[in-house]
């Protein structure tokens, strides 16, 4: 992919990102894994949550494209329900009401991520002393376990949890999982020393000189997310969700179908083909078709 192209996607795909409100303690949280893992991987993505204006609409648009599940908690107000996310009968997600201001050119979602930590309390001491601020203070919610938001210094939002029933298994994510998230920002290598003390990562450039990424975060011998270079007219720095898929160009077609607005790709990078998308309520998301070697992956 072209440097004029990554500028032009990054552009589209940031200024389609608006603040949303934080979903609420009340709510019915369920738990992340069940049944109960009682093993943690501090630093792996373990979670999603979509906010959006439309729940209804947005799962059946990500049901259509990946083919996901739900199982719906809470009352009859919508300000009341949470939306479980299940890929092939495994719990990755859920989805929770914003009402978006009328009359506004805003995005009407967005996916926040949420990354493990040993303990909440410290990531988010230490995210205030790297400069970062707090978007929802510790608190436990339901079944999920202690969670805050987030913003780091350029103000992309994202949470941290320490899961009261444990973390997923720390595998490759199937197909319909979410795979990889990468971080758009102005100064990568700052960024780099921010989730570093947050989330205990190591923080190296990638070997291979075609791949985008400023900087990876590693952890456990493990890859956990990316840093990317944002151009310097986007004006805002965001988390980017991957969802595996098995076949990317099918899967461009059943979105495009479903009322998704094609940003970029599919393009070739060299662990496979990727491509962004906006759902149609505005929030970004990518898929990632992976090429793996002969006998299968770890």
């Amino acid at each position: 992919m072209s440097s004029s192209a990554l500028r032009r996607l990054a552009l589209l795909v940031l200024l389609a990102i608006a603040p949303a409100t934080l979903p609420a303690a009340e709510r019915y949280w369920p738990p992340i894994v069940d049944p109960p893992t009682a093993s943690w991987h501090p630093g792996k993505w373990i979670w999603a949550d979509l906010i959006t204006s439309d729940v209804g609409r947005a799962a059946d648009f990500y049901a259509a494209v990946f083919g996901w599940t739900y199982e719906t908690y809470g009352g009859d107000e919508d300000t009341d329900t949470y939306t479980l996310v299940l890929a092939d009968g495994v719990p990755i997600g859920g989805m929770v009401f914003d009402a978006r201001p009328p009359g506004k050119a805003l995005a009407a979602g967005r996916w926040i991520g949420l990354m493990s930590v040993p303990d909440v309390g410290a990531a988010v001491q230490a995210a205030k002393a790297a400069g970062g601020q707090v978007a929802m203070p510790a608190r436990v919610l339901g079944a999920r376990g202690e969670t805050a938001a987030l913003l780091d210094p350029e103000g992309a939002l994202f949470g941290v949890v320490r899961s009261t029933a444990g973390d997923p298994g720390d595998f490759l994510g199937d197909v319909g999982e979410w795979l990889w998230v990468e971080l758009w920002a102005a100064d990568p290598k700052a960024m780099a020393g921010f989730y570093q003390a947050v989330g205990g990562y190591e923080a190296a450039t990638p070997a291979a000189p075609d791949v985008p990424l400023a900087f990876v975060l590693g952890q456990q011998g493990r890859s956990r997310a990316g840093i990317l270079q944002r151009p310097g007219e986007v004006p805002n720095s965001a988390w980017l969700p991957y969802v595996r898929v098995a076949d990317i160009d099918a899967a461009m077609e059943r979105a495009r179908a479903a009322g998704a607005r094609a940003m970029a790709g599919p393009f070739d990078r060299p662990a496979g083909r990727v491509a962004v998308m906006l759902d149609p309520l505005g929030a970004p998301v990518a898929m990632a078709e992976l090429a793996l070697p002969a006998g299968g992956e770890k």
